[in-house]
């Protein structure tokens, strides 16, 4: 895959809940500080019990979330680990590409902070989303 430019990292982006209620230049600005990254199918991303310093965007593939004892793991959401990054909570369990690999879009701890305290509206759709996680 090639290096997504600012306007299809945009369109990516739009119809993910944090990114979903942005105005299109704060959606901007955001997708200038992501990086790309492709993972094989099978990668960790991100190791059990682990503290994020990287907020994960799926934009193409899936990840799942490997426990012990669980089997196949669940589906990951297609945003993760904000709960780690922002509260310094563990990561539940393995983080892995799925069976298609992913291809991420990846904010470092810096600027999401960033994100959170000049977007409001990305902070809501933060909470919504862990919201829904949650139930």
């Amino acid at each position: 895959m090639t290096q997504y430019d600012i306007a299809s990292t945009c369109a990516a982006l739009r119809p993910i809940l944090p990114f979903a209620e942005l105005a299109q230049d704060e959606l901007e600005i955001i997708a200038r500080h992501g990086k790309v990254r492709t993972y094989e199918a099978g990668a960790l991303i991100l190791p059990k019990a682990k503290i994020a310093n990287i907020l994960v965007v799926q934009l193409a593939g899936s990840a799942v979330i490997e426990q012990e004892g669980e089997g196949q793991g669940r589906p990951a959401p297609a945003i993760f680990d904000a709960s780690g990054l922002l509260f310094g909570l563990e990561s539940v369990g393995d983080y892995v590409a799925g069976p298609d690999g992913l291809d991420a879009l990846l904010f470092a701890k810096p600027h999401v902070y960033t994100m959170a305290l000049e977007c409001p509206a990305f902070t809501v759709g933060l909470l919504r989303m862990q919201e829904g996680n949650a139930r």
